[in-house]
């Protein structure tokens, strides 16, 4: 395990090609900062924002990946990690690496899936009001980073309810992934916030445990919105470790 503070954006340019996978309410913009920090000409994004099923959404992974001969780099957001950690299990041999960003494979508690019916049931009674303050402060180290906060203001705003039903009921009932990734022959990075409250560095320290072939990296100053709050220490980490 290691911790990085954040250092200055890495002018490397990285020669294989990376797919990345968004968040829960989250599109392009959640990695835009990291990808002005580091040149990636072979990327390529899944547009979860369009799927309205898991199935829907491992469609629209297969069809990036089909963009290109050569192993790949899967680096998945949060909800995208799962998504992405699905799409290596299915087919390892197309995969260079994984990397899962303040994610946990697993499955949700009851808890957990009770809150997100309840969002869920709010959107379809026209009740959901938005992310409130408090929800906010769950996601970010800092909620006086205007930079950050507003681009995932502007992302839920933009995306809107119905896109956080589906995401949502699209992953609420899923299969626990850990076993499978225990076995995989691929390297899994585990990237996580310091202060991340939603994948918790003490639940992804575990998980990193029973995986053998994974490398854990804490990051210093920054929560679940890793993406945001540290782009530039995100980027030197694949700077230093896709290859």
């Amino acid at each position: 395990m290691t911790t990085t503070p954040p250092p200055a954006a890495s002018s490397v340019t990285l020669e294989q090609p990376v797919i990345f996978y968004p968040g829960t309410l989250c599109d392009e913009r959640v990695f835009m900062p990291c990808w002005r920090a580091i040149d990636i000409p072979k990327r390529a994004f899944v547009p979860l924002q369009w799927a309205e099923s898991l199935e829907q959404m491992l469609a629209l992974s297969h069809d990036r990946l089909d963009y290109f001969d050569e192993p790949v780099h899967l680096v998945g957001f949060s909800m995208g990690g799962y998504v992405a950690a699905l799409t290596a299990l299915e087919q390892p041999n197309r995969v260079a690496s994984l990397t899962l960003i303040g994610s946990y494979p697993g499955q949700f508690d009851q808890q957990e899936r009770q809150a997100r019916n309840n969002i869920i049931q709010a959107i379809k009674n026209k009740k959901y009001q938005g992310m409130s303050g408090n929800r906010l402060k769950q996601f970010v180290l800092s909620v006086d980073n205007s930079q950050v906060i507003d681009i995932i203001k502007a992302m839920e705003s933009d995306l809107g309810p119905a896109v956080l039903a589906a995401q949502m009921a699209a992953l609420s009932e899923r299969e626990d992934l850990t076993a499978r990734l225990a076995n995989a022959n691929f390297t899994l990075h585990l990237l996580v916030g310091e202060q991340d409250k939603i994948a918790p560095p003490s639940k992804i320290t575990a998980l990193g445990a029973g995986l053998s072939k994974s490398r854990l990296h804490i990051f210093d100053a920054a929560a679940h919105m890793l993406p945001l709050e540290q782009p530039a220490a995100l980027a030197q980490y694949f700077a230093e470790n896709f290859s």
